[in-house]
Protein backbone atom coordinates (compact mmCIF):
# COMPACT_ATOMS: atom_id res chain seq x y z
CA UNK A 1 0.00 0.00 0.00
CA UNK A 2 1.33 3.33 -0.64
CA UNK A 3 1.57 5.82 1.79
CA UNK A 4 2.47 9.56 1.87
CA UNK A 5 4.93 11.18 4.37
CA UNK A 6 4.91 14.55 4.49
CA UNK A 7 7.60 16.63 6.48
CA UNK A 8 4.68 18.54 8.41
CA UNK A 9 4.01 15.03 9.64
CA UNK A 10 7.40 14.70 11.73
CA UNK A 11 7.89 18.12 12.67
CA UNK A 12 8.41 18.91 16.61
CA UNK A 13 7.88 22.95 15.46
CA UNK A 14 4.48 22.07 14.38
CA UNK A 15 1.39 21.43 16.46
CA UNK A 16 -1.39 18.47 15.84
CA UNK A 17 -3.76 21.49 14.36
CA UNK A 18 -0.99 22.24 11.89
CA UNK A 19 -0.17 19.23 10.80
CA UNK A 20 2.40 16.72 12.91
CA UNK A 21 0.19 13.07 13.26
CA UNK A 22 2.83 12.23 15.61
CA UNK A 23 3.07 12.87 19.76
CA UNK A 24 5.81 15.94 20.33
CA UNK A 25 8.37 13.89 22.40
CA UNK A 26 9.01 11.11 19.16
CA UNK A 27 8.85 14.40 16.67
CA UNK A 28 11.79 15.87 14.83
CA UNK A 29 12.52 19.51 14.38
CA UNK A 30 12.62 19.97 10.87
CA UNK A 31 12.68 17.03 8.79
CA UNK A 32 13.72 17.09 5.60
CA UNK A 33 13.11 15.10 2.26
CA UNK A 34 16.73 13.56 2.36
CA UNK A 35 16.05 12.72 6.36
CA UNK A 36 12.46 11.11 5.20
CA UNK A 37 13.79 9.08 2.24
CA UNK A 38 17.11 7.83 3.74
CA UNK A 39 14.99 6.19 6.93
CA UNK A 40 12.54 4.49 4.44
CA UNK A 41 15.82 3.07 2.55
CA UNK A 42 16.55 1.90 5.91
CA UNK A 43 13.15 -0.13 6.28
CA UNK A 44 13.07 -0.93 3.08
CA UNK A 45 10.10 1.09 2.02
CA UNK A 46 11.10 1.78 -1.41
CA UNK A 47 10.67 5.67 -0.94
CA UNK A 48 10.00 8.13 -4.17
CA UNK A 49 10.77 11.88 -3.25
CA UNK A 50 8.25 14.25 -5.21
CA UNK A 51 10.01 17.87 -4.34
CA UNK A 52 7.67 19.91 -6.68
CA UNK A 53 4.58 19.35 -4.16
CA UNK A 54 2.83 21.45 -1.49
CA UNK A 55 1.35 20.33 1.84
CA UNK A 56 -2.72 21.44 1.05
CA UNK A 57 -2.61 23.28 4.74
CA UNK A 58 0.42 25.08 3.23
CA UNK A 59 -0.34 25.30 -0.51
CA UNK A 60 2.24 28.30 -0.88
CA UNK A 61 5.28 25.90 0.55
CA UNK A 62 6.97 23.64 -1.59
CA UNK A 63 8.18 20.93 0.95
CA UNK A 64 7.57 18.31 -1.12
CA UNK A 65 6.80 14.97 0.08
CA UNK A 66 7.67 11.10 0.02
CA UNK A 67 5.52 8.00 -1.23
CA UNK A 68 6.73 5.03 0.32
CA UNK A 69 5.44 1.38 0.13
CA UNK A 70 4.32 0.92 3.71
CA UNK A 71 3.33 -2.86 3.67
CA UNK A 72 1.42 -4.03 6.36
CA UNK A 73 2.33 -1.44 8.97
CA UNK A 74 -0.36 1.21 10.42
CA UNK A 75 0.68 4.90 9.23
CA UNK A 76 1.21 5.66 12.51
CA UNK A 77 3.65 3.08 13.45
CA UNK A 78 5.39 3.84 9.94
CA UNK A 79 5.48 7.64 10.95
CA UNK A 80 7.39 7.02 14.57
CA UNK A 81 9.91 4.02 13.00
CA UNK A 82 10.96 7.03 10.55
CA UNK A 83 11.19 10.03 13.34
CA UNK A 84 13.34 7.20 15.21
CA UNK A 85 15.79 6.56 12.68
CA UNK A 86 15.80 10.61 11.84
CA UNK A 87 16.93 11.08 15.66
CA UNK A 88 19.30 8.28 15.60
CA UNK A 89 21.42 10.04 12.96
CA UNK A 90 21.01 13.16 13.65
CA UNK A 91 23.02 11.80 17.18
Amino acid sequence: MKTIIWPVYLDAKKSKKEGRKIPKKDAVSSPSLSDISRAARKLNLKPKSETDKSFPGYWYEYSGRVVVDRGDMSKRELLLKISNLIKGFRS
